[in-house]
């Protein structure tokens, strides 16, 4: 296996972190990247979704990507809404002379129809009449999602799945009907997909698909540095990150924080009518900003997205050197060496613990630097336990390379042209 393919359905991939929203999730797919590309510098990785690589200047380029082994294949490519844009991908490896061994795709906000042109409206299908008026595909989803759409079902590469929100696979689309060869999220579920056969029979029919867990949340860590010290002289008791979400978390963030905390921050972005007045909601902020304010805060409390799902949301509190509580529904499956005393079961046992620890300073040093031991490893730092997971379910007999047996390479200095 020697090329592999990599993008994100959906949605562009931002590899600078000015970029990066302060909702959250932009700062994945370019990590995962940086981990397979890094630890695989024998193997050479094709963008194969819209990014802002091109934009980055070469010294950027290699201080991401240091094996020079990353290419967009989308590099000067407009949408001018004709086939050369949506057929790109396939015309670009046809011209190369071959295809690519395995796909590695992060499955973004995908639309019903995400195919121009091929899909009959569904009142029409209903009627009976097949060739009806075509459904409409918005044009963000053009950008987007269709160049995607239309190499998967008609290359019907093999491809991962790499979930790292609930609410986002590969089942949003009833035109997409090539599905992922294996799924790796944050969560050990079954999901259901409902889509076409193909373009000639646009009944839709029901498949399942088979996610597991396999540590995707780790991701956030590549953008860091491992280290055993963190700050233990902290002034703020505790403090909140948690968007809204849909369904709205409000009534459970209410229900175990807002009723008994009077001075908490929340930091997240929220519409919820209520919030509006709270002065306790402060707003969106960067995932930078948000980590250099938790270097100040003791505790926090962590609701999932999805009833048992787990979030990246626990291992950057604690690289953060913050004690995070979990709500009962949070990592149902158990997934995480989190002990049970951090997973109360009643907003009053969360409270209670919480003050124990606040009132013993040395049990809470004992609690925060062993958490830190259990889940802040050295491998999701250099991104080695991510890369290990992903190839391994597209290659059972993967092994490693030794990169220091790999030239890392470097822009080039005035020094070199005039030293």
């Amino acid at each position: 296996m020697k090329n592999i393919g990599f993008g994100k359905i959906g949605k562009s991939v931002k590899f600078k972190r000015n970029r990066f929203s302060p909702i959250g999730g932009d700062n994945e797919p370019s990590t995962v990247l940086i981990a397979l590309a890094n630890n695989n510098p024998d193997k050479t990785f094709y963008i194969i979704g819209r990014s802002d690589f091109s934009t980055l200047t070469e010294s950027e380029e290699l201080e991401l990507f240091p094996y020079n082994n990353v290419i967009d294949i989308w590099k000067g490519v407009k949408n001018d809404g004709t086939d050369n844009f949506y057929r790109h991908i396939f015309n670009y490896f046809g011209q190369k002379g071959f295809k690519l061994d395995y796909t590695v795709l992060m499955v973004g906000q995908v639309g019903t129809v995400t195919i121009p042109d091929k899909i009959t409206q569904v009142k029409h299908l209903k009627e009976g009449i097949t060739d009806g008026k075509p459904a409409s595909v918005i044009d963000m989803t053009k950008n987007y999602t269709s160049p995607i759409s239309i190499w998967l079902n008609e290359e019907q590469p093999p491809y991962v799945e790499i979930i790292n929100d609930p609410r986002y696979v590969m089942n949003q689309s009833r035109d997409i009907f090539h599905l992922p060869t294996v799924s790796l999220g944050q969560y050990d579920y079954e999901y259901t997909v409902s889509s076409i056969k193909d373009y000639e029979d646009q009944v839709r029919y029901e498949r399942k698909q088979s996610a597991t867990y396999a540590g995707m949340e780790t991701c956030f860590c590549i953008n860091y540095h491992h280290s055993e010290q963190f700050n233990l002289n902290r002034k703020l008791p505790f403090m909140v990150i948690l968007n809204e979400a849909n369904p709205s978390r409000y009534n459970l963030l209410k229900e175990w924080v807002l009723d008994d905390f009077d001075d908490v921050e929340i930091y997240g972005k929220w519409t919820h009518e209520k919030t509006e007045t709270d002065a306790r909601f402060k707003g969106s902020i960067h995932l930078d900003d948000v980590m250099a304010k938790m270097n100040n805060v003791k505790f926090t409390f962590i609701i999932p997205i999805a009833k048992g799902w787990v979030t990246s949301k626990y291992i950057e509190m604690v690289h953060a050197g913050v004690i995070p509580f979990l709500h009962p529904s949070y990592d149902e499956q158990g997934h995480l060496p989190i002990p049970d005393f951090l997973r109360p079961k009643t907003p009053t046992e969360f409270k209670e613990r919480m003050d124990r620890l606040l009132n013993n300073e040395d049990e809470y040093e004992s609690v925060i630097t062993g958490l830190r031991k259990l889940i802040c490893k050295p491998e999701y730092y250099d991104g080695t336990f991510l890369n290990n997971k992903i190839m391994t379910a597209m290659d059972n007999d993967y092994v490693a390379p030794d990169v220091t047996q790999f030239e890392k390479k470097a822009a080039a200095t005035l020094e070199d042209f005039f030293g």
